[in-house]
């Protein structure tokens, strides 16, 4: 019998759950994923808290990628069982087998592992999108990215890379320095040593940068927009610094509430004055244009067949214990991406 592990109660890690479920019927143009890996991103834990817009009422399943075996297929999908594959998924995703449309499923390059396959879509498909969408990025512009070592970090550095981008990263930490140098990264600010308005204008000649990716919130924001350089672009894709346990967590509240209050609102004339634009992104409400995430997905997968860029897995959680998961994402202690072991059937290890 399939198994998920569901938030049961808005509140901290210990409201993650693990029950047993009826199969899910298969439909037209179905495929059914026998789930060997799913990915923990920052937006499960918000969902969790209580504090993510668009996740549904408790009980439900956190979760937005998966990888596995194909178990069942609609003949018309061109799947077939045993297709080792990733998909994404609109919530569901803390799963032991996941129904979706096979407009969400790719089958997976030869050499690619599941653990990595589950730790591409949500956090590249972040980071190729802001680059290549919003901000239409071009060989030999400048990137500042936040939280170089983490999962989207680790993605954005290796994408500069590759399309010739000039990076700078903040980590908390020379180690983490180090490592997403290893990714790619051409220039480290160790943030916990360096005020990195200070170190990007300096590492710059003053200029700034072309753009900025930060999903820290908090005074975050406003800094990072005095980091661009006239006609910058600032990305703003999250608020880790604000992320709360839980709201019934009190411990967290003025920390959270000093955060959201120190977030930076822009007037019309700032941005005209900068020429400068200050852009959100939330990859899930792009979840019906399908065409467009479809393309940007097999982009990744190319560059992933081709060796170009390749998914770092940090640490693997048992599915049971995904609220250690959870702190573990929450302490900002990873180098990459954080993953669910779904224990899946023998037939669909990696």
């Amino acid at each position: 019998m399939p198994f998920d592990c569901v938030v049961s109660r808005s509140g901290g890690p210990d409201v993650l759950v693990v029950r047993d479920r009826p199969p899910s019927p298969l439909g037209a143009g179905q495929v059914r994923v026998r789930v060997a890996y799913s990915g923990v991103n920052f937006a499960d834990l918000a969902a969790r808290a209580g504090v993510y817009g668009p996740a549904p009422k408790p009980p439900f399943a956190p979760g937005f990628e998966v990888s596995g075996v194909v178990a069942e297929a609609d003949p018309a999908t061109g799947f077939s069982p045993g297709d080792r594959v990733l998909a994404v998924s609109r919530f569901g995703g803390y799963t032991s087998e996941l129904v979706t449309e096979a407009v969400r499923v790719r089958k997976i390059p030869a050499d690619m592992q599941l653990d990595e396959a589950a730790a591409l879509p949500a956090q590249y498909l972040t980071a190729w999108h802001a680059l290549t969408e919003l901000c239409r990025v071009r060989k030999g512009e400048s990137v500042l990215i936040h939280a170089a070592a983490g999962g989207v970090g680790t993605a954005a550095v290796q994408i500069c890379r590759e399309l010739g981008l000039d990076s700078y990263g903040t980590a908390s930490t020379r180690e983490k320095i180090a490592y997403a140098t290893s990714q790619g990264l051409r220039h480290g600010i160790v943030a916990s040593e360096e005020d990195f308005v200070s170190a990007t204008k300096r590492l710059t000649g003053g200029r700034g940068v072309d753009v900025v990716l930060d999903a820290n919130g908090g005074s975050s924001f406003a800094k990072s927009f005095d980091c661009l350089a006239p006609g910058g672009k600032l990305v703003v894709f999250g608020a880790a610094q604000a992320m709360p346990r839980s709201l019934k967590a009190l411990g967290d509240l003025p920390k959270t509430a000093l955060a959201l209050a120190q977030q930076k609102k822009w007037g019309a004339f700032e941005l005209i004055e900068k020429n400068a634009s200050v852009m959100g992104l939330q990859i899930l409400l792009l979840w019906d244009q399908v065409e467009l995430l479809s393309k940007e997905l097999d982009s990744l997968l190319f560059l992933c067949s081709t060796g170009r860029i390749r998914p770092v897995v940090d640490r693997i959680f048992p599915l049971a214990e995904a609220a250690e998961a959870h702190r573990y994402l929450h302490a900002r202690r990873t180098k990459g991406k954080v993953l669910l072991r779904c224990d899946p059937p023998t037939g669909a290890e990696g």
